[in-house]
C-alpha cells in the first residue's frame, strides 16, 4: 500500500540538507540514536546506552524511542540535527525509512559487515543469519548486493501454538522430554498428518482433546502455499509460481494440495465458519484456549490477542513443515531495519554502536529487556534462554538459529484477469476443501485455469 511521505521530510532529504547530531560539544562525543518504541518497549535501548557508554568512556548516547517517532524526527531533521542510527522500518505510514533509501540517505554498511562485533574475535557478517541477508530487507536497491540496512529483529510467520503444550526430544529419551510438555513437536508433513490421526482418536475418550489445526481465514495461507512449495519443490519451481508458470500438475507441487487437503479430518470444525473478517479472532482464540494445536499466523497475533490471552500463556512459532526428515523447511519472515544516517558527523561512533548492539553483550540485553524480540543474530537463541526467555517459544526459532530452516523471499507478480481473484484461487478455495464442496483435484484445475490467463495478462 502506498502512503503518503511528509512534503518537508522529502525536500530535505533532496537537497541533502539532514545533518546528524553527533558532536563533542558537551565534552562528550554524542551520538543520537532514534528508534520506534513498539511491541519491545524501550527499557531495552535504555540498558543498550548504559553498557555501550560503559565500553565507550567518553560518550554519550541521546535515545529517542516513541511510538510515533516520526513526529519528533521531522523537526530535528529541518533544524539540520537529525539521529546518527535510527532503527526504523520500511513500511510504516510516514514511509520516513522508503524517504531515506530512495535520497540516498542511508550509509553504506558492507565494509562494516567485515568488522569484529564489540570485544569479540566474530566479525559481523558472522553473527547475523545470513538466510535474512541479501535481499530488499538490507539490499534496498535493484540490482545492487552493497547492504544499507541491517535485520535488528525479526518475527516469522509460520506455525503458531502453544510453547507449554509441546517438547522438542533433541535426541534424549522421550519419557524425560515429556517433562516439558504433552506433544513432540512435529517437522515433517507425516509427523503432522499422525499427530492429528493421535488426537482424533484420544477425542473419543476425552472430548476436551484439541483438533490439530485452524487458520484465521483462509488467506493465511498466502505464506504457507509458497513455503510448502518451496519444500517439496524446491524454490525454483516457487519463482515459476510467482510468474504463473503450468506448475500446478507438477508431483511434488500437487503433494502440496494434497496435504493440505488430508488435514480436512483434523481441522477445527468451526474453523470455515469463523474464517471471515469478523469470526476469525475465534479461531486464534481456539490455539489459546486449547481447542486447536497450531495455525498459520504471523507475529502480529500476539499483540492482536493480547486482550484475550491470559497470564503466562507462551506463544510458539516455527517454520512450515518439510516433506522429508531432514528436508528443507521455510519460513517467511518480517524484518525490523536498523542503519546509519549517510549525512552522520560521527559515523565511526555510530558504527561501534552498531558493533555494540550485535555483540554477545548487546544481545544478552535485548534479550532479558526486550519483551520477546528475536535478533536474526547466530546464538541468540541460546542467550535468550540464559536471559529468561521462554524455552518453548525460542525453539520454535530453532530452525532459523541451526540453519535448518529457510527464508522464502518473494510473492506472485503484478498481474490481473477478468474474473480471476487469484487470492481467492490459491488460497480461499481451502475453505471449499475443508467443507467438501470441491476436491483439491477441482483446486489444482482453477489454479491452473486462473494462472493462465494472468500470465497471459503479465508478458
Amino acid at each position: 500500500m502506498k502512503r503518503c511521505i511528509t512534503a518537508a521530510v522529502v525536500a530535505l532529504l533532496t537537497a541533502g540538507l539532514v545533518f546528524a547530531g553527533g558532536s563533542k560539544d558537551s565534552g562528550k562525543q554524542v551520538l543520537k540514536v532514534a528508534g520506534l518504541k513498539g511491541a519491545y518497549g524501550d527499557v531495552y535501548w535504555q540498558e543498550l546506552k548504559k553498557g555501550f557508554e560503559a565500553a565507550y568512556p567518553g560518550t554519550e548516547v541521546q535515545l529517542t524511542i516513541e511510538a510515533q517517532i516520526e513526529n519528533t524526527i521531522n523537526p530535528q531533521i529541518m533544524a539540520g540535527a537529525g539521529p546518527d542510527v535510527l532503527y526504523l522500518a520500511t513500511g510504516r505510514q510516514a514511509q520516513l525509512t522508503e524517504t531515506m533509501i530512495s535520497s540516498k540517505a542511508i550509509r553504506n554498511l558492507t565494509n562494516l559487515l567485515e568488522q569484529n562485533v564489540y570485544n569479540e574475535n566474530v566479525k559481523l557478517k558472522d553473527r547475523i543469519l545470513s538466510s535474512i541477508m541479501g535481499n530488499g530487507i538490507t539490499n534496498p536497491y535493484a540490482g545492487d548486493d552493497t547492504n544499507y540496512m541491517l535485520p535488528l529483529f525479526f518475527s516469522s510467520n509460520g506455525l503458531f501454538f502453544n510453547a507449554d503444550l509441546f517438547y522438542d526430544n533433541n535426541g534424549n529419551g522421550v519419557e524425560d522430554a515429556k517433562k516439558d510438555g504433552k506433544y513432540e513437536m512435529p517437522s515433517t508433513w507425516d509427523e503432522f498428518l499422525a499427530l492429528g490421526e493421535m488426537l482424533n482418536e484420544e477425542r473419543k475418550s476425552n472430548p476436551d482433546t484439541p483438533y490439530l489445526f485452524t487458520y484465521p481465514t483462509a488467506g493465511y495461507l498466502d505464506t504457507m502455499i509458497p513455503a510448502s512449495i518451496a519444500a517439496s519443490a524446491g524454490e525454483d519451481v516457487v519463482k515459476q509460481a510467482f510468474a504463473y508458470e503450468p506448475v500446478w500438475e507438477m508431483p511434488a507441487v500437487k503433494a502440496v494440495f494434497e496435504n493440505l487437503g488430508k488435514i480436512r479430518p483434523y481441522l477445527l470444525p468451526t474453523t470455515v465458519g469463523n474464517a471471515n473478517g469478523t469470526g476469525f479472532k475465534d479461531n486464534q482464540q481456539a490455539v489459546i484456549d486449547g481447542r486447536a494445536l497450531f495455525m498459520t499466523n504471523g507475529d502480529w497475533v500476539k499483540g492482536e490477542m493480547a486482550d484475550t490471552t491470559p497470564a503466562g500463556f507462551n506463544w510458539g512459532s516455527a517454520p512450515f513443515l518439510a516433506f522429508t526428515n531432514g528436508g528443507e523447511r521455510y519460513g517467511t519472515v518480517n524484518a525490523e531495519q536498523i542503519y546509519i544516517s549517510n549525512n552522520t558527523q560521527v559515523p565511526e561512533l555510530a558504527e561501534k554502536f552498531i558493533l555494540y548492539i550485535y555483540s554477545k553483550e548487546g544481545l544478552a540485553l535485548i534479550a532479558k529487556y526486550g519483551n520477546g524480540a528475536f535478533v536474526p543474530a547466530k546464538g541468540y537463541d541460546t542467550i535468550a534462554i540464559e536471559q529468561g526467555m521462554n524455552p518453548g517459544a525460542v525453539a520454535g526459532y530453532k530452525g532459523y538459529y541451526d540453519g535448518t530452516a529457510k527464508v522464502l523471499v518473494g510473492s506472485f507478480a503484478a498481474a490481473t484477469a477478468e474474473g480471476v481473484d487469484w487470492k481467492q484461487t490459491y488460497c480461499g478455495t481451502m475453505d471449499s476443501v475443508m467443507n467438501g464442496s470441491k476436491t483439491v483435484d477441482q483446486w489444482i484445475e482453477q489454479l491452473k485455469t486462473d494462472s493462465a490467463k494472468l500470465k497471459a495478462n503479465s508478458n
